[in-house]
């Protein structure tokens, strides 16, 4: 038996078995923060590239091992946009895919300072990233803007992120966000102006770059006509995807 290793507070008698490379196991890392190797903390990668594609580099060992990256498909917009009515079309019209909402994951257990949801972005991505090992594309549908995702040290786990912003005008989201049960306390006029406020953001970046965001408007669009328009942009993403890897 190899040594053992404790995890968690004292008491807690969960752990995990580290078999060295000269008893013939290792403990397979999968493209986490841990080396292959010498088991120390990598986070977050040195990444390198041979003739055989890209590499990792542990920093403590220099262990050198082939890291694969993935697409991910990112489907943003603030409350009223429109994300939660969609989100059981696009399952409906991309059944080769994940469809995952971000909002499964309580934010709030990963929230900094105030205003802070970096910690929740890259949790996000983690999450995502974890679906995509077990081989089916992801399709990530949450709150975030392009650079605050960059910002994130699993962002460097996805070859590429398409990202398409859902927007609608500000009547139409006052108008969707009033109408919801009180329950979701939606109607208090911060959370609107917030609301509101992300999507003008949103607007100004995909305006500024589309390559960098896809803007889709849900003001007047039918929730079955947007589902099916944006299964189709994933698709067009995917498509390209592949040819570029066989390019």
């Amino acid at each position: 038996m190899g040594k053992k290793h404790f995890v968690g507070k004292a008491g807690n008698m969960h752990y995990f078995e580290r078999r060295t490379r000269d008893t013939g196991w290792k403990r397979r890392a999968h493209g986490m923060a841990i080396c292959t190797s010498c088991g120390e903390w990598t986070e977050p990668p040195v990444l390198d590239r041979d003739d055989g594609g890209l590499i990792v580099v542990c920093p403590h060992c220099q262990y050198r091992e082939p890291f694969t990256q993935y697409p991910l498909w990112w489907i943003a917009g603030s409350p009223g946009a429109g994300k939660t009515t969609l989100i059981p079309l696009l399952r409906r019209y991309l059944p080769g895919y994940i469809v995952f909402e971000g909002e499964a994951i309580d934010f709030w257990r990963f929230e900094g300072e105030p205003g802070d949801y970096s910690s929740l972005h890259n949790q996000w991505l983690k999450v995502a990233y974890e679906i995509a090992l077990n081989g089916p594309p992801v399709v990530f549908i949450a709150t975030a803007f392009p650079d605050q995702l960059d910002a994130c040290t699993m962002r460097s786990r996805f070859s590429s992120i398409a990202y398409l912003g859902l927007v609608c005008s500000e009547d139409a989201q006052r108008r969707r966000l009033l109408d919801r049960p009180a329950w979701r306390k939606s109607a208090a006029p911060e959370f609107i102006a917030s609301s509101c406020g992300f999507t003008r953001r949103l607007e100004e970046v995909g305006r500024q770059d589309s390559s960098a965001v896809v803007l889709h408007d849900t003001t007047t669009s039918t929730p079955d006509a947007s589902a099916r328009l944006i299964a189709a942009w994933v698709r067009d993403q995917s498509a390209h995807n592949s040819r570029t890897r066989g390019a």
